[in-house]
């Protein structure tokens, strides 16, 4: 902090849009925060000197802390080097995405899912589009020639139904941060979700299923000859037993496979209560998903 702290001044750091946005809220600035412009600028100069590093990357909220960085190189070395911010991706209110307001958008598969990945970009509203958001997007984010850009957006006007921008958006970022496999996994689990693609959920591997129902109970279970709706819901922990899961079958509150199951006896039949992926897919009312995974589908079929 001594080696650092002498070469700022209090009344440029107090200067600083981000500080004074913070002072004047209700909940204040701590020390901490006050002070993390140092570090950060700290870092940017060990990095500098042992790492080469020329210039840094941030959004445009971290302008102030890039100067920082800037000021200190310039001010021990006396070499030149560069900061440069991009645009915040934001929420449809305009509020910053970040691990703090918890809806960070993560390039890591392991914190999120193709499928989640698409979305995000998939969803962006209609609002966001007549405000030129999803143009520059389309700019930042993806390497589509600036006339495709142009075309794209012609279109979304003539028929904003269609959500043409949305879709090229998602699919060419998706494509960037997980490549053409992780864009198709995208593409299957949207099928299987929103439109409901029995083929679709076919095609899915465990890893996505898995993803896409990530709060879903995920069981593997021996297929007996003669199990029927009721059995496979009871084993899956998906309805309780006795008079009430039955009752729930019987009052149409179970869908297997996108279809609504009503009788509890009927014998699971390979095809259309078992995917050919040895999969079953449950839900109990709108939201309630649990996922069967038959061990020894192919040895019953023999």
């Amino acid at each position: 902090m001594s080696e650092v702290g002498r070469h700022f001044r209090m009344g440029t750091m107090l200067s600083r849009q981000s500080v004074q946005t913070r002072l004047k809220s209700a909940e204040g600035m701590s020390l901490t925060e006050f002070t993390y412009q140092l570090f950060q600028a700290y870092d940017f100069y060990h990095l500098n000197q042992h790492h080469g590093c020329r210039i840094q990357l941030g959004g445009t909220d971290q302008l102030g802390n890039l100067m920082s960085g800037h000021n200190l190189i310039q001010k021990v070395t006396g070499e030149e080097v560069f900061g440069l911010t991009v645009p915040l991706i934001t929420s449809s209110t305009g509020d910053k995405l970040g691990k703090t307001a918890g809806n960070a958008v993560w390039l890591n598969r392991d914190r999120m899912s193709p499928f989640e990945f698409y979305q995000f970009f998939l969803r962006q509203p209609d609002s966001h589009v007549e405000r030129q958001v999803t143009t520059w997007y389309l700019k930042l984010y993806t390497f589509l020639p600036l006339p495709e850009v142009g075309h794209l957006m012609e279109q979304h006007h003539q028929e904003p139904e269609k959500r043409s921008a949305q879709k090229r958006l998602a699919a060419e970022v998706t494509k960037l941060v997980h490549g053409k496999e992780g864009l198709d996994s995208a593409k299957r689990c949207t099928s299987a979700l929103y439109h409901s693609s029995l083929r679709a959920l076919e095609q899915m591997s465990d890893e996505e299923l898995q993803e896409l129902f990530r709060e879903a109970p995920f069981c593997e279970l021996l297929l007996e000859p003669g199990t029927t709706v009721l059995d496979a819901c009871c084993q899956a922990n998906a309805i309780p037993e006795g008079a009430r899961g039955y009752q729930m079958v019987t009052d149409g509150g179970v869908w297997i496979n996108h279809s609504r199951v009503t009788t509890p006896e009927q014998v699971l039949i390979p095809g259309q209560h078992i995917l050919t992926n040895g999969l079953t897919l449950i839900r109990i009312g709108k939201r309630n998903f649990y996922i069967i995974k038959w061990l020894n589908l192919y040895g019953q079929e023999q």
